[in-house]
């Protein structure tokens, strides 16, 4: 392992020892001035135990080819006294062994062997080119002739030359990369591409404020590699961690073109509080969602409290650490141009009825309800009293006219001698359609000795699948680190980005809802060119018409930057220092037009106009020392450090209304004027310490420790502590250990113990706040938030245990944690008493419980020469139960119990509380109506219960008598002990509610399957959530026949609906035009009709990839040319209907719990529109 990590260290020694050549006794200028004073004995020696106890005695590393590790060097004797490393190595390979020779830079040593003279035989001269699997080539490869130590190294071009037998194996290595054998058979040129190991790129993770090889890691962490997001069809880089990292829940709950998703890492740890994790770029903390895929190294994120404890006060949900890409050392400069070109299309959709089919279902219901005559013959969707100046085109055709050009016909479902003219619509396809989606990215990528440079440019473009919801996003990224001496480096990195997105509207279902409900037969314009309004609700109109009377557009600059200096003082000691910037700056402009052409705005004339301008600036300092020392099988490192953060924001909004004209549609044109604003800052300040002890890579311990201090909190409650431990014991690394490495190579048990904290609230929970008022006629302020200066941080104490396990050298790799997650000092809101101005107070006075398993799969099932077949698992469960609550919502239930709950029910009879939040129970439940059976004829209808909702109307005496059901009706459960009617008879009220599904799924995780052959790529990749379900009110409204006189659209689905008595096999109740105003209400309230089962598999990702052989291309100046073609979430097997996304159904903004269901639809942030599918066209060329 030690020699692994020296030459990890060295290897850019190594390209650099090569281009330049080696020489006995060349030593760089830069240590010439340093002498040395030491005694050393090796006996025996090796290649290996003699660097080892050099290194020990002097700090120097050394870099050598693997082969030469067990090369003997006889007894090695120095006893130096204030001699340059020069003067000593001299003494060491010039007198006392012979054939090595050495190079010194920096710190390193690069030592080779000289080779010497090929043994007889046909002795040919070798030359080619070594490259990574995707045709990088590698400065600094090895080149051997096996079962000997004569060999090469390659140069910066990835070329090398060599003489050997015609007979002989040559053995390609590389740091991280599997060793390749090839045959020479009298071979003159051998070009080789070898892979990477994967367990070696995973070896090394980000942690806070460091890194640390994955096989001494105590902690909870996962990690994603850059390269498995590279080129991801997404436009947010959270949407390509769906299902890849186990414990992280990765929710679009907002499906339009340009919206991130929501993370929820093992459930979250707040009842109230934001349960959205912390994430950091960098060392920035920021939002992630405008960074290109291709810019990412890698993302770590911690998931147990001694990994992220680290960040103490703002950690208790998780922390997701960013890693940018960095440039290169002793690579030339490399270009890349990577473009993507496609487009996006609904995943899926709602199956409505076109205008024959809507009339043939419609037309005879109508005329069995109330009032059925009366709306057929009148001006409705599906009434023939339509004239040219009304919305709707349905009418009887005269004898002898000729049908107009675009329209239908059809005979009278009711009166077959008659004759149906109207037209046909296909609103949905208006709403949801085909849209161009395009991304462009050049990337520069190079170094030298004392420089590493990195960046680049994208832009991205997605017209939106949606109406009127376009995206752009240009993004710059760089990155530079530079030697300033031998040992101090500097290094900056910034990005910026710039995205422009189009709102539909405030209120999704306004506009989409009702847009999709319009019938089939509505007209979109009149003869006269003007808009048709879209019906009795003013909201509803076309897409057309949002298109143009609405101009609404959001645009954000973010830049993050930060600078770093790394000090090495001696030899295990460094010191660091980095500031930090982030700057995000919102513009939101919105305007209505009162009049476009010659239609007025038929929801609004006001023409409003709403100037929005915010900005958050995020300023950092850290600064800590990190020590690592190794003494003999002891490590010991540690690392102390200071933060210091402020957040300031402003915000600024204005609104005018009145203007005259829409020819100048700014402020200054209205006359109603409004207008408010913000100014808050805050503080965070850290002190932070973690320490690692390590025996033999066999038992590990480690310990962190972080003190914050906020200023959200009052004097006396400030500052939090919160300490954590880990310790891991490879138990394979065992003297003890007989099990064939070849069967079982890794067995690592890992357990973690600690705090976290939230400090989620308001800035002025703590404090109070006073609004402005009148009083008396005068201006005053009043309190509005009542001061609680003994409020204090959330705690979240977390146990974990973990174990890694590797089979056949790591072929088969399997993770798996436990976790038990209990927060403390839960704030709450509490009710005061009336007799004052303010109705509640935050205070710590709650807990809870969220608990899992995790376990993560990682094989390659098949791997040849050409072949290579791997597959990766994960899989996450979580659940959770509320422990304790404030004691003013405490009661005593049937048994004599204290118990406490947060709203619900309460049954009239029996006294039994169910549904909110309660002690015991989980959070997030859905309750709503449960459905028993469908009344099958008159009989089972005049025996049914009372329904409180049911407006009792009966098809067999055309009578509507509250509480009663026809046949087709449901009838549902009912919850004994719940309310009976005044004469003491059983019925259904709002006591009759059933849990009927939770909004958080208790499983999630992903499948991922990779094929290579020779240059071929071919991938697919499914993720999934079981046991979440979501209220699917747009279900409902297609069902429900509204919009006035029964003048919206219907899905296909109420064919499935009761028609008969005996009507078994019927899937729903039986259809009545308009259900929740004359009907018995069997479609309009919450029950498990509309409540659905949203458990889904996704295929989230198929890709593939071609690259095209070398020799074909770089004639053309192209180092790499890759096309290929790639789809993503290209279908849903899901029990929800239409269009709905069954990863929704929680709140969209970061201010919305996770674990209130939202209605989709019936609320003014629920996503109604189906997410994306993309189909897209890739070219990736390197020069």
């Amino acid at each position: 392992m030690r020699q692994s990590i020296y030459l990890r260290l060295g290897v850019l020694a190594v390209v650099l020892a090569t281009f330049f050549g080696l020489a006995p006794g060349s030593v760089a200028q830069t240590n010439t001035g340093k002498t040395y004073s030491f005694s050393l004995t090796v006996k025996s020696a090796t290649v290996k135990s003699f660097t080892e106890e050099f290194t020990k005695k002097t700090g120097i590393l050394f870099s050598y080819e693997s082969a030469l590790a067990r090369k003997e060097m006889g007894d090695i004797s120095i006893n130096a006294r204030n001699e340059s490393l020069a003067s000593i190595l001299d003494d060491v390979f010039g007198h006392q062994v012979s054939g090595f020779r050495y190079k010194m830079t920096n710190s390193t040593v690069v030592l080779t062997y000289e080779q010497p003279a090929a043994k007889q035989g046909n002795v040919i001269k070798v030359t080619g080119t070594v490259k990574d699997s995707s045709g990088e080539p590698l400065a600094g490869a090895g080149v051997l002739v096996k079962g000997t130590t004569i060999g090469t190294n390659t140069n910066l071009d990835g070329k090398y030359s060599i003489e050997v037998n015609a007979d002989d194996v040559l053995e390609y290595s590389f740091i991280g990369f599997k060793n390749h054998d090839e045959k020479v058979n009298g071979r003159g040129v051998i070009d080789v591409m070898i892979s990477e190991d994967a367990n070696v790129l995973d070896d090394v993770v980000v942690v806070g404020y460091g890194t640390q090889s994955r096989k001494t890691l105590t902690t909870a962490i996962s990690k994603v590699d850059g390269n498995s997001i590279y080129a991801a069809p997404v436009s947010s880089v959270g949407d390509a961690l769906k299902g890849k990292v186990t414990g992280l829940r990765v929710a679009t709950n907002n499906t339009v073109s340009g919206n991130a998703p929501r993370f929820l890492i093992r459930g979250g740890s707040s009842i109230t509080l934001s349960n959205d994790p912390i994430v950091i770029v960098d060392g920035v903390t920021r939002d992630m969602d405008d960074l290109n895929p291709n810019d990412i190294e890698s993302i770590e994120v911690l998931k147990d409290a001694a990994s992220a404890g680290i960040y103490g006060a703002r950690a208790s949900n998780g922390v997701i650490l960013v890693t940018t890409r960095k440039g290169n050392s002793w690579e030339k400069p490399r270009i890349t141009f990577d473009a993507q070109v496609g487009w996006s299309s609904p995943s899926r959709g709602w199956d409505l009825m076109n205008a024959k089919e809507f009339l043939s279902f419609v037309r005879p219901a109508i005329a069995q309800g109330p009032n059925g005559q009366l709306i057929l013959d009148g001006a409705n969707a599906a009434g023939t009293g339509n004239k040219s100046t009304d919305i709707y085109t349905t009418r009887y055709m005269e004898k002898g006219e000729e049908l107009q050009s675009g329209w239908q016909w059809m005979y009278d479902p009711i009166n077959p001698k008659k004759v149906l003219t109207f037209t046909d619509t296909d609103w949905q396809s208006q709403w949801f359609t085909n849209a161009l989606w395009h991304k462009e990215y050049v990337g520069v990528n190079g170094g030298s000795q004392n420089m590493k440079y990195a960046a680049s440019v994208s832009y991205l473009q997605d017209d939106g699948m949606v109406a009127m919801s376009g995206y752009k996003l240009f993004t710059m990224h760089g990155n530079t680190s530079f030697n300033i001496t031998r040992n101090l480096e500097a290094s900056t990195t910034f990005d910026f980005s710039r995205s422009v997105k189009n709102p539909l509207t405030g209120n999704y279902f306004n506009a989409i809802g009702r847009g999709l409900m319009m019938s089939p037969v509505n007209k979109e314009f009149y003869e006269d060119g003007r808009w048709v309004t879209g019906g009795s609700n003013k909201n509803q109109q076309s897409a057309s018409f949002y298109d143009a009377f609405y101009d609404r557009e959001m645009a954000q600059n973010r830049f993050g930057g930060n600078f770093k200096l790394v000090w090495s003082i001696f030899d295990g000691l460094k010191a660091t220092a980095q500031y930090a910037v982030f700057d995000d700056n919102y513009r939101g402009s919105y305007y209505a037009y009162g009049q476009v052409g010659n239609t007025m705005n038929y929801i609004s004339t006001d023409r409003s106009t709403t100037e929005t301008r915010t900005e958050t600036l995020k300023d950092s300092f850290t600064a800590y020392l990190g020590y690592d020392k190794e003494f003999g099988k002891h490590n010991i490192s540690a690392t102390a450090g200071y933060d210091y953060m402020s957040w300031r924001y402003w915000y600024l909004t204005a609104n005018a209304t009145g203007s005259v004209s829409d020819k100048v549609p700014i402020l200054d044109s209205g006359v109603n004027f409004t207008a408010s604003n913000q100014d808050t800052k805050q503080v965070l300040i850290s002190y932070f310490g973690r320490v690692n002890y390590n025996y033999d890579n066999r038992y590990i311990l480690s310990a962190t420790v972080r003190t914050d201090g906020s200023s959200k909190f009052a004097e006396g409650n400030r500052w939090g502590f919160f300490p954590a431990g880990s310790l891991a014991w490879i138990i394979s690394e065992e003297p003890y250990w007989d099990v064939d490495k070849s069967v079982m190579n890794t067995f690592k048990f890992r357990a973690s113990y600690g705090q976290t904290g939230n400090n989620g609230i308001g800035l002025y929970d703590t404090y109070g706040a006073f609004s402005s008022s009148l009083y008396g006629g005068q201006s005053t302020l009043l309190p509005s938030t009542m001061q609680n200066k003994d409020m204090k941080w959330e705690t979240t104490t977390q146990l974990d245990l973990g174990l890694d396990l590797g089979f056949f050298n790591d072929r088969l790799r399997l993770v798996m944690d436990y976790y038990n997650k209990r927060t403390d000092d839960m704030l709450f809101s509490i009710t005061l008493p009336d007799t004052g101005s303010l109705g509640s107070v935050k205070a710590n006075v709650g807990s809870a419980r969220f608990y899992g398993f995790e376990i993560e799969l990682n094989s390659v099932n098949i791997q040849t020469k050409n072949f290579t077949w791997s597959t990766g698992l994960t899989y996450s469960f979580n659940k959770n139960k509320v422990l304790s609550l404030p004691d003013e919502y405490k009661y005593t239930d049937l048994n004599g119990k204290d118990a406490w709950r947060i709203g619900g029910y309460t049954m009239s009879e029996s006294g039994e509380r169910f549904g909110g939040t309660a002690v015991g129970e989980p959070l997030g439940r859905i309750w709503g109506y449960k459905i028993s059976h469908i009344l099958q004829n008159d009989a089972e209808a005049a025996a049914a219960l009372y329904d409180s909702q049911s407006h009792g109307y009966r098809r067999s005496d055309g009578l509507s008598i509250q509480g009663r059901k026809d046949a087709g009706d449901y009838e549902w459960c009912n919850r004994p002990g719940s309310k009976k009617t005044a004469d003491g008879r059983e019925q259904i009220d709002q006591e009759d509610m059933y849990c009927l599904g939770n909004v958080m799924p208790h499983s999630i995780g992903g499948i991922m399957n990779t094929f290579k052959y020779k240059n071929l790529s071919f991938s697919f990749y499914l993720d999934y959530a079981l046991g979440h379900s979501i209220y699917n009110y747009m279900k409902s409204r297609f069902f429900q026949s509204t919009l006035g006189n029964c003048n919206s659209n219907l899905d296909k689905m109420v064919y499935d609906c009761w028609r008969y008595p005996g009507d078994d096999n019927a899937k729903y109740a039986r259809f009545f035009p308009n259900d929740p105003d004359y009907g018995n209400r069997n479609f309009s309230r919450a029950s498990d009709f509309n409540v659905e089962k949203a458990d889904y598999l996704c295929l989230r990702d198929v890709s593939l990839y071609y690259d095209f052989p070398e020799r074909w291309v770089k004639n053309m100046w192209i180092k790499k040319l890759t096309v290929g073609i790639t789809g993503n979430t290209l279908y849903y097997w899901t029990g929800v209907s239409g269009s709905i996304s069954p990863e929704t159904g929680m709140g969209t903004g970061s201010g919305d719990s996770m674990y209130s269901s939202v209605s989709t639809g019936a609320s003014a942030n629920s996503s109604i529109a189906p997410a994306a599918r993309k189909i897209l066209f890739n070219v990736k060329i390197t020069f």
